[in-house]
């Protein structure tokens, strides 16, 4: 693998962080990254010298991957700093001949870092990864390449130094194949929302009675000007009714914009944001649409629908112990109301097209706010 120069500005340290699987695998993958890792902060390290600078490994110092690069900076005379996830770290290593190792390779760095958990945590494991990354120039990942088992790993926190715009190299663990991601060369690409940091102008370009679409401009880092274009809807409630014996109500309406029929649940847009305002609109929607008055209502979930190209507010209910109470409906509606089981609702949002996505959403998770476990996933 070619290894390229790097920009460093003015830094007098260069850090290399290192997070990867405890278990490599065979013993020929083992030596793989072995020779990788040696490779590595050979390459580094005299990259260092010819600049002036120094060099600092940073690690967990978890057995596996961890030990072995610091094994390895030892070698090499670079100074380890660690970085410790939680209070009872020391508590994983089970066997004698671990736990020994883990104090004789802590006893060698020259900076300790303990992190605020007391007790060893996914959460906890996730934390020292970020840690590795934001106080590091170059992280090497020692990964298969698949998503993490579990939260905190090396998978995840790939995927950090991807979002910080960290470069980081890839010791493929199946493959025994080397690649680098982004540059040490110039600026650090940050990959977060333009239109968060960057937008510097939006216009109304169109303003209907639902429906408003804004353009904004933004300026990026490098200077280029993009535009986007954001619909904006009135925020809305949705509600889920919830008839006799564990049925639910679902209305069935044309879809103009998608030129069919579709399953839904009764909503609209909401004019008082108050709690009370949502729910009052909530049972005039009800009555409108299928007749019932709610004896109940119950918050489900508020969510952003579409977001990324739409800015609509959601609120999602449940309503139980229904009454006959029609109001008059909208002009120009054609609302069909269906009873269904609710296991023959859920199998609707199975059949391509047929069921609208919120209302989807608001049954599988009206589905799993019951006490039964769930006999299918959604």
């Amino acid at each position: 693998m070619a290894y390229e120069w790097w920009y460093m500005m003015s830094k007098a340290t260069f850090r290399i962080g290192l997070s990867g699987h405890q278990q490599l695998g065979d013993e020929v993958t083992i030596q793989f990254v072995s020779q990788q890792l040696h490779d590595l902060l050979a390459t580094y390290q005299q990259m260092a010298r010819d600049k002036g600078q120094g060099i600092v490994a940073c690690s967990a110092l978890a057995i596996g991957t961890d030990q072995l690069f610091v094994k390895t900076a030892l070698e090499f005379g670079i100074p380890v700093e660690a970085v410790i996830p939680c209070a009872k770290y020391a508590e994983i290593f089970s066997a004698p001949e671990t736990l020994d190792e883990y104090h004789r390779l802590l006893s060698s760095c020259q900076n300790v870092h303990s992190l605020p958990f007391d007790d060893c945590s996914e959460d906890a494991y996730l934390a020292a990864g970020h840690w590795i990354v934001d106080h590091s120039d170059l992280v090497i990942l020692v990964w298969n390449g698949y998503p993490a088992a579990g939260k905190g790993g090396t998978a995840d926190i790939a995927s950090y130094s991807r979002l910080v715009g960290r470069p980081f190299v890839h010791i493929h663990t199946r493959l025994h194949t080397v690649k680098q991601y982004g540059s040490l060369t110039g600026p650090k690409v940050i990959h977060e929302a333009a239109k968060r940091r960057y937008a510097i102008s939006k216009e109304t370009v169109y303003q209907g009675s639902v429906l408003t679409v804004n353009k904004y401009q933004m300026r990026m880092p490098n200077g280029d000007m993009i535009e986007r274009d954001i619909v904006e809807r009135p925020e809305s409630v949705l509600v889920l009714p919830v008839g006799q014996k564990g049925t639910v109500l679902l209305i069935e309406e044309y879809d103009l914009g998608a030129e069919t029929w579709q399953l839904t649940i009764p909503g609209g847009k909401v004019t008082d944001l108050t709690p009370s305002g949502i729910r009052k609109q909530a049972e005039i929607e009800l009555r409108e649409e299928i007749g019932y008055r709610p004896g109940r209502l119950e918050k489900l979930l508020d969510f952003y629908s579409h977001p990324g190209y739409v800015a609509h507010k959601v609120h999602l209910l449940t309503a139980y112990d229904l009454e006959w109470e029609p109001l008059e409906m909208e002009d120009g509606e054609e609302i069909r109301v269906h009873t269904f089981t609710l296991d023959e609702a859920l199998a609707a949002t199975r059949v391509d097209y047929r069921c609208d996505p919120e209302a989807a959403l608001a049954l599988w998770l009206y589905r799993e706010s019951l006490s039964e476990p769930l006999s299918h996933s959604p």
